[in-house]
């Protein structure tokens, strides 16, 4: 057991450091600068050598409640991926009305649209396939409309089909493009009322889960021991593990209709 711990333990080590390319990038701020796959496993290989050095110790309520502990760490990171990818698709939706705005702006002064858009590709980076269309005469409208199947960046469908109309027709385009700037601002202003309306209800789902927490101080401060108690003997670990399944259901349920409700 001790030799599979240190070579797991070893493994995470070599695995934990990135190489300085990806250093580099990340201190730039580059966009595409993700943790190397390698990284990726250091978590599992770290809980792995935690895993095999505790194996000998865990027996009966133990093994119930070490269960427990890594169902209960995989749903506080599924948790932590979905709000961090609502602050993703939030901040594309503000990124897509800034470009909106700018490029109203831009054509309302007299801009030729194609230009426009090569010139605003360096500040918006997912439009830099339309904008290359734009450069060498290809379809913009088709760029625009790819651009648009991300989470967050749907309003680019109504711009490709008013570019794809502007194109064939030779109809101006700052009209539309002033109506989509102002449909997504008040789409956006609506998102973050219902989500400042939601934000609440998700606070006091995660509260609730967490007082049982509160309750095992409070009781070791009156000089108990329900650790002990939840740790050592069956009815305890059983009490541990249905409590934390239902406080994760309940977390889970308030989340997804919040999500119901925050969805647009």
């Amino acid at each position: 057991m001790t030799l599979a711990t240190a070579v797991l333990a070893a493994t995470a080590v070599v695995l934990w450091r990135p190489s300085g390319r990806w250093w580099a990038r990340r201190r730039l701020g580059a966009v595409t600068a993700r943790v190397p796959a390698g990284t990726m496993g250091v978590a599992a290989l770290a809980a792995g050598a935690a895993g095999v050095s505790l194996l000998p110790r865990l027996s009966g309520p133990g093994v119930l409640v070490g269960l427990t502990a890594a169902g209960v760490a995989v749903f506080l990171a599924h948790q932590v991926r979905r709000v961090r990818a609502r602050a993703r698709v939030a901040a594309r939706r503000a990124e897509v009305g800034e470009l909106l705005g700018l490029m109203t702006a831009e054509l309302r002064a007299g801009a030729l649209p194609h230009r426009m858009l090569v010139g605003l590709v360096t500040d918006f980076a997912f439009i830099a396939s339309a904008a290359r269309a734009a450069e060498l005469g290809g379809d913009v409208a088709a760029q625009l409309h790819e651009a648009s199947s991300v989470e967050g960046r749907e309003v680019l469908r109504d711009l490709a089909g008013a570019w794809h109309v502007a194109e064939r027709s030779g109809a101006p385009l700052a009209d539309v493009m002033d109506r989509l700037e102002q449909s997504a601002r008040a789409a956006r202003d609506l998102a973050r009322e219902v989500a400042s309306g939601v934000a609440p209800a998700r606070a006091t789902g995660r509260l609730m889960a967490a007082l049982p927490v509160l309750g095992l101080l409070l009781g070791s401060g009156m000089g108990g021991d329900p650790v002990s108690v939840l740790t050592t003997t069956w009815v305890g670990a059983l009490c541990l593990s249905g409590g934390c399944a239902l406080a994760c259901a309940g977390v889970a349920w308030i989340e997804r209709i919040a999500d119901t409700v925050d969805t647009p």
